[in-house]
């Protein structure tokens, strides 16, 4: 599994009217990449899982996902929102980061640690402070490919 991030799938925006905008926005890139066949079934998938528990994890951050048939390879989707966006997160908080992560079907063990290293990566206030404050999106990507270094050791283990 070779890169979670690349360059095309990091951005910087400055804001989105709603969540769904930011599912399909990131959505789209996804499907840029190659890693859809069938981008409006991932996302319908994803909203799907939204419905049953946002994934708007608290302290600022969204971490979409969904596992489906028509995603060819994991990949990870990444979205700096500098106006905060409502998320329905569990701690009521906007959102200003967002990784929306593409799981092939087949992949659920290696997605569950990805999930956790991520999760845990996010939850701490230092790691999420570096990604908000970056000046650019090459700064960005750098923060991420940081996070793509903790993810590997946690898939290791």
């Amino acid at each position: 599994m070779n890169g979670l991030f690349q360059p095309e799938l990091v951005k910087i925006v400055e804001g989105f009217d709603t969540k769904e905008e930011c599912l399909v926005y990131l959505t789209n890139l996804l499907a840029d990449s190659g890693a859809l066949s069938f981008p409006d079934r991932f996302l319908a998938a994803v909203k799907g899982r939204e419905e049953i528990m946002s994934t708007g994890i608290g302290k600022g951050v969204g971490i979409p996902h969904a596992r489906d048939l028509t995603v060819a390879f994991m990949k990870i989707a990444v979205c700096l929102i500098k106006r905060p966006l409502e998320f329905q997160s569990v701690d009521d908080l906007p959102v200003q980061l967002v990784f929306m992560i593409a799981v092939p079907q087949s992949s659920n063990r290696e997605y569950m640690k990805i999930l956790r290293a991520l999760s845990e990566y996010l939850r701490q206030s230092d790691n999420r402070d570096r990604i908000i404050n970056v000046k650019d999106e090459t700064e960005l990507y750098h923060e991420v490919h940081t996070i793509e270094e903790h993810i590997n050791s946690a898939l290791r283990d």
